[in-house]
C-alpha cells in the first residue's frame, strides 16, 4: 500500500493544486449518467445511504420515486443528515433488512440501484446481487461498489477471503473492519454478476481517479439487467433445467 501511494504521489499533488476535491462516489456517479444517456428514470433505489452524500447526485437525475433502504438502526442518523441537506421531503424511506424483510416489495421494479458500501458487509454476497438482479426492470442499470480482497496472493484470484478469527492487528495492518467476514475479488464480482444474468458489465474506474491505493481495495461496477432474460452460456442461475431456482433460497 505505501508503494501504491507513492506511485500516486504526483496525481494527487496535481489534483490538490488543481482544486480538484470529488472523490470517487463523484466519479462512479457520472460513470452512470453517461451509461444512461440521458434517458429518464422512473423509480431509483438506493441501498445503505448512510450519510445521504449519494442522494443529492441520484436526485439530480429527476427520478419519479427515490427510494432509500436501510436498516432501522440508521434512521436518525439518516434522517438529521437528509434534514440537513434539505431533501428529506424529496425521498421515500424504507427500513429494514432488505435480505429477509418485505419493504420494498410495493415499489417493485427499480429502473436504477445504486448499492455502494454494502455488499462486503453482507455474508450472502451472492445471492444479494441475485435479488438485486431480480428487483430490476428490463434494461435497468445496477451500480455496485464495495471492499475487495486484501491478500497478494487472493486479491487477483476469482475466490473470497474469510476473515474469521483473523488476529485485530491483521484486521488493522490491511484495513478491514472487525464486522467483515467475505471480502471478494474484483473478478469474483464480475463472476457473479455474469452468473446472475448481468449483461454490459462495465468495472468503473471511479476509484483509480482518485487514488491508486484506493483502487486496491475496492471495485465498482455498472451493468444492465437485459431486456429479455439471457441465453448466455454465463448466467448460470438463470438457468431452469432443474427442479429448483438456482441462486435463490427455497
Amino acid at each position: 500500500m505505501f508503494i501504491y501511494r507513492c506511485l500516486d504521489l504526483p496525481g494527487r499533488v496535481l489534483r490538490r493544486l488543481r482544486g480538484d476535491k470529488r472523490d470517487y462516489r463523484i466519479h462512479l456517479f457520472e460513470h452512470l449518467k453517461a451509461r444512461l444517456g440521458g434517458r429518464p428514470v422512473g423509480r431509483v433505489l438506493e441501498v445503505g445511504p448512510r450519510d445521504g452524500i449519494d442522494t443529492e447526485p441520484l436526485l439530480t437525475l429527476n427520478p419519479q420515486r427515490l427510494i432509500l433502504a436501510d436498516l432501522p438502526h440508521a434512521k436518525e442518523v439518516l434522517e438529521t443528515a437528509l434534514t440537513k441537506r434539505g431533501i428529506l421531503d424529496r425521498v421515500e424511506l424504507r427500513y429494514g433488512n432488505i435480505m429477509y424483510d418485505r419493504v420494498l416489495e410495493d415499489v417493485l421494479p427499480f429502473d436504477v440501484i445504486w448499492c455502494t458500501g454494502v455488499l462486503y458487509h453482507n455474508p450472502e454476497q451472492l445471492r444479494m446481487i441475485v435479488r438485486l438482479y431480480d428487483w430490476l426492470a428490463p434494461d435497468g442499470l445496477l451500480v455496485l461498489e464495495t471492499a475487495t480482497a486484501r491478500r497478494a496472493a487472493t486479491r487477483n484470484q476469482p475466490c473470497v477471503e474469510i476473515w474469521h478469527n483473523v488476529p485485530k492487528h491483521v484486521h488493522q495492518a490491511n484495513h478491514v473492519s472487525s464486522n467483515v467476514t467475505h471480502l471478494p475479488s474484483r473478478s469474483a464480482i464480475a463472476a457473479w454478476l455474469e452468473m446472475a444474468g448481468f449483461a454490459d458489465i462495465e468495472h468503473s474506474p471511479c476509484h483509480r481517479q482518485q487514488s491508486m491505493s484506493l483502487a486496491q481495495n475496492r471495485a465498482a461496477f455498472i451493468c444492465r439487467k437485459p431486456a429479455e432474460a439471457a441465453a448466455a452460456e454465463g448466467a448460470y442461475y438463470l438457468h431452469t433445467e432443474e427442479n429448483y431456482p438456482l441462486g435463490r433460497a427455497l
